[in-house]
């Protein structure tokens, strides 16, 4: 019997969740650190909405390729 490996879908998918879910763990310490009354600094909101938005759109996309790659089987 062949070893059976993981599915390239599978494998793309948990990369984009993991990375989501990696920078949403950065931002959240970073943004916890910038609050502290010792670093009184300014983000600019551009850029704070993309580090928002950037790890729901890498968990959503990951979940869609899981999703997609699923149905058409690869």
């Amino acid at each position: 019997m062949a070893a059976t490996g993981t599915k390239p879908y599978v494998k793309l998918a948990s990369t984009l969740v993991l990375v989501g879910m990696g920078i949403f763990t950065l931002e959240r310490f970073g943004l916890s650190q910038f609050s502290s009354p010792s670093h009184p600094l300014h983000v600019s909101g551009a850029l704070l909405s993309v580090l928002v938005i950037a790890p729901v759109v890498l968990v959503l996309a990951g979940a869609m390729v899981f999703v997609v790659g699923r149905m058409r089987r690869l």
